[in-house]
């Protein structure tokens, strides 16, 4: 095979972004594993049920891209640790409905800035106007696979 058929694949765009998110993540989780025991996906529907009250597990999987089985057992573990209320929809009472309880709360305020501040540390190496140009370019590439 030619080397022009070949993929380079530490060049190829989802490749690179693949391996950045792995390292990312792993980043950002030392800062809530070892303190509060959550798992990168158990932080991830933590942080969804901070920002959208009363959602259902399907809205979860909806927003974070997770798969189903990922989000059920999060919300499992949460409902055992006393983390998540679940309630049955006012309106539909086949469904059901997840929020914080004042622990979750609890949690998710002392781990919220701390994966702030990893974020902030990370973003210095780019200056005010390239992070607001990073921010342009992903929400292109965002709707370029949409």
């Amino acid at each position: 095979m030619a080397d022009t058929e070949k993929l380079n694949l530490s060049d190829f765009l989802p490749y690179r972004f693949s391996v950045f998110e792995q390292r990312l993540s792993k980043a950002i989780a030392l800062k809530y594993m070892d303190a509060f025991g959550l798992s990168r996906i158990e932080w991830r529907v933590l942080a969804t049920l901070a920002e959208f009250e009363n959602i259902s597990a399907k809205e979860i999987c909806q927003f974070t891209h997770l798969e189903k089985m990922q989000v059920s057992r999060a919300i499992s573990r949460f409902k055992q640790a006393a983390i998540v209320l679940q309630k049955k929809n006012d309106r539909d009472q086949r469904l059901t409905e997840l929020s914080l309880t004042k622990k979750g709360w609890k949690i998710y305020r002392q781990v919220m800035p701390l994966v702030k501040d990893e974020e902030k540390r990370l973003l210095t190496a780019l200056s005010p106007t390239e992070q607001k140009q990073l921010q342009k370019i992903l929400s292109k590439l965002e709707q370029a696979v949409s």
